[in-house]
């Protein structure tokens, strides 16, 4: 019972982790919220994704020697502190810094929770629990999606939720409500691996971390493959989720744009609970060689000419497909060298950047043409084909 309550503590952590990716969808209602430039607007997103670059290796080296629950605990507090700042006070540097400690906590939580599922699982169970637990921090991100769209511009009529300059027309500050919700599920999920997550709770064959170790291990010419496989995954997904909706925007002006990444976000958690129901059944790594070959399909469909129906099916298979290749690669990874879990979990965490980078060169295809960006997520597809056959040689 104990262990259960543990396992599903952590899957709760994995739910709040979900949150952590609002940055982005904040962007536009953040520039028109408080009238600021686009790029001005899209540090909002910069400041939430630059602390997987900072934080990910000296957490999983200082993890190494206070443990994971009580990272688990600092990542949580740091996330309730962003949640609870704009709930008191409520302007664009706000904002900033809200998001940036949100970052920070959910740069933790990525690094402690994801090698604490292999701790709470049972044996051989690793790979599906992840995925699993992958599938609900999709709920997570889903969730701010649907409120932003569900919620309109519903409470203009309430002053906390709008802003009227003199003379002007009221502002909707709608997404404000945003942060409440976050507050109550982190302030849940922290009692709850308080309550029921054991103190010393890492497998036996796990060594301290020192940053030299974390350095070195990109040194292991299999971790550094992998290392490059995240980086370059993290950027695919950016990249679909930056330009999915100016397919939309583009070819069917009557839909909302929004509307794409739902679907995707929707994709990626029916991806991975399948995932993590098929991963009892099969391998891991068979099963990556299957999600890349329906990620590639589903971006290829994305150069054909617009059609509806083949169009919302792209969406729908990039989603599955993308759904559990960061659960896999990691899984794999640590299960190659498990005594390495700290290292090898700050440096996954790390190529998260990935997504802050590779969006870029996706955006300076786009100046081309729509459909050029997509060559960016599929050149990275390609590394992930040459990865999964280097992964299927090995015993």
């Amino acid at each position: 019972m104990k262990k259960q309550l543990s396992l599903i503590s952590v899957f709760f952590v994995f739910l709040a982790m979900g949150f952590g990716d609002a940055a982005g969808q904040l962007v536009s209602v953040v520039e028109k919220a408080f009238n600021v430039t686009p790029f001005t607007a899209s540090l909002v997103s910069l400041s939430g994704m630059i602390m997987f670059g900072v934080l990910s290796v000296p957490t999983g080296v200082w993890q190494s020697k206070i443990g994971k629950k009580k990272m688990l605990t600092i990542g949580l507090i740091l996330f309730l502190v962003g949640a609870l700042l704009p709930i008191f006070a409520f302007n664009f540097p706000v904002i900033l810094l809200a998001v940036l400690l949100m970052g920070a906590g959910a740069t933790i939580l990525q690094v402690s929770g994801n090698p604490l599922i292999r701790d709470v699982a049972d044996e051989g169970k690793f790979s599906s629990m992840l995925s699993f637990a992958q599938s609900l921090k999709a709920i997570g991100t889903l969730s701010t999606s649907l409120i932003l769209v569900l919620i309109g511009t519903s409470l203009m009529k309430y002053s906390w939720f709008s802003f009227t300059p003199e003379g002007g027309e009221t502002i909707d500050m709608g997404f404000r409500i945003l942060f409440p919700i976050f507050a109550v599920v982190l302030l849940i999920t922290l009692v709850m691996v308080m309550a029921f997550v054991p103190d010393n709770i890492s497998k036996s064959d796990e060594k301290p971390t020192t940053l030299g170790n974390c350095i070195r291990a990109l040194g292991d010419p299999y971790i550094l493959m992998m290392f490059l496989a995240i980086f370059f995954y993290c950027g695919a997904e950016a990249s679909m989720f930056n330009r999915i909706p100016s397919i939309l925007i583009e070819n069917n002006p009557g839909v909302t744009p929004a509307l794409g990444n739902i679907v995707l976000i929707v994709s990626l958690f029916v991806g991975r609970f399948l995932g993590g129901v098929i991963l009892q059944k099969m391998s891991a790594k068979k099963f990556l060689a299957i999600t890349i070959a329906v990620s590639i399909i589903g971006n290829l469909l994305l150069f054909m000419p617009y059609n509806a129906f083949t169009t919302w099916l792209s969406f729908i298979l990039v989603g599955i497909g993308f759904a559990n290749i960061f659960p896999l690669i990691f899984s794999i990874c640590v299960d190659h060298k498990p005594e390495m879990s700290n290292e090898i979990s700050g440096l996954m965490t790390t190529a998260i950047v990935g997504a802050a980078i590779v969006p870029l060169l996706t955006g300076a295809m786009a100046g081309v043409g729509i459909r050029y960006a997509f060559i960016v997520p599929l050149c990275c597809l390609a590394y992930l084909c040459f990865v999964t056959s280097r992964v299927s040689k090995e015993q």
